[in-house]
């Protein structure tokens, strides 16, 4: 069973993330139909063009037997450009063997639809998904009320993030984690930088000497190369720069060592596993896959809410979590204290792949073993 797939890129490019901008996030979503089934094609990937096609979806429909497409934040409410939408569309309907949605979620920053929008195209986009595929996984319930509330698709099946389920056998690691303490050095990773309650938990991580771990970033990247490569007072992050300084809660010596010492940035799955077992104690902050990547390394993880794609993936998977506005009223020291709702993850462990093996025994998929 040869599956193809597209989305979400399972490795990073040596020009991310300065050249390319990407989420490093997006590769552990992306990793996981390679993790969970024996052999995937990447629509990025040359093997297919070697077995004489020249396009992807040709290649689909000849020689695999399903598509699964790895998707994040797809759905915006409020946008109003439709062309995305149409375009992925355009896309799906060249294919003819059964398409599986993996992870597909909306964002929105309330969970208010009566007085949301969305454009016509994404409209007609989740209509296609309902027609063409026999259930359309979504992340969350709150997802599966934009496919009722904007387009009345009721054959939404909800399985949380799929990332979630690409190692089972690191949970038995991570209860004993959770349980019994893991030595290492506590990992932060944040979103919006500049708004002031990130900023203020970043400038915690930095006085509790903790991990940094960067997805995104551009502005850390470039001030940890220059830090690295010892240049004479590198440019400091734009968002930080008012908290460093002479009477100030920063010096530069303290933030340019942080950053060159403590600052990880992964473009690829295997290193960024290898990091969180062999250093990280635990890891909280407000990047969802971050902290995923955590778990799937058995470290434990404290999710930091702050939007309905956050609210909706931790509430189904029973993962822990404080909203940001707790959040910022805490330091890095406090987050153990939020271990406790690991039992409420444990305790539901069987019935969530229970769940995810029905959504894949829907499509004749391989389905997942759990031994915890």
């Amino acid at each position: 069973m040869t599956i193809a797939v597209m989305g979400c890129l399972p490795t990073m490019p040596e020009a991310f993330p300065l050249e390319y901008p990407e989420n490093a996030g997006n590769m552990i979503h992306g990793r996981a139909p390679f993790a969970m089934f024996d052999d995937c094609v990447f629509y990025q990937d040359t093997r297919f063009r070697l077995s004489g096609y020249t396009k992807f979806a040709e290649f689909a429909n000849a020689c695999c037997s399903h598509l699964v497409v790895t998707i994040a934040n797809l759905l915006l409410i409020g946008d109003t450009d439709g062309s995305k939408y149409a375009s992925f569309q355009h896309f799906l309907e060249s294919i003819d063997i059964p398409i599986v949605v993996f992870g597909l979620g909306a964002q929105s920053k309330t969970h208010d639809l009566q007085n949301a929008s969305m454009p016509s195209e994404a409209v007609a986009l989740m209509q296609y998904l309902g027609k063409r595929c026999e259930v359309v996984g979504v992340r969350g319930p709150f997802t599966k009320e934009v496919f009722r509330h904007f387009a009345e698709v009721t054959n939404v099946y909800v399985t949380g993030c799929p990332s979630f389920f690409q190692r089972p056998e690191k949970f038995a690691d991570l209860r004993e984690a959770v349980r019994s303490g893991k030595l290492g050095r506590p990992s932060y990773s944040g979103t919006v930088l500049h708004r002031e309650d990130e900023t203020e938990m970043l400038i915690d991580a930095i006085e509790q000497d903790t991990f940094l771990v960067e997805p995104v970033n551009k502005f850390n990247h470039a001030f940890h190369l220059a830090c690295a490569r010892g240049d004479t007072d590198p440019e400091i992050p734009w968002y930080l720069r008012k908290h460093v300084g002479p009477d100030k809660r920063l010096s530069r010596r303290t933030v340019s060592e942080y950053y060159r010492a403590n600052y990880r940035l992964f473009r690829h799955t295997q290193e960024w596993y290898a990091f969180n077992t062999e250093c990280v104690s635990y890891t909280y902050g407000t990047r969802f896959h971050v902290n995923m990547a955590s778990i799937l390394s058995g470290v434990p993880a404290v999710w930091v809410t702050h939007d309905s794609r956050t609210d909706e993936l931790t509430d189904f998977l029973h993962l822990p979590s404080v909203p940001l506005e707790t959040a910022t009223q805490m330091t890095t020291a406090d987050y153990p204290s939020l271990f406790s709702q690991y039992e409420e993850l444990f305790d539901n462990l069987s019935d969530l792949y229970a769940n995810f093996n029905e959504y894949l025994s829907i499509f004749e998929l391989p389905t997942l073993t759990l031994k915890f």
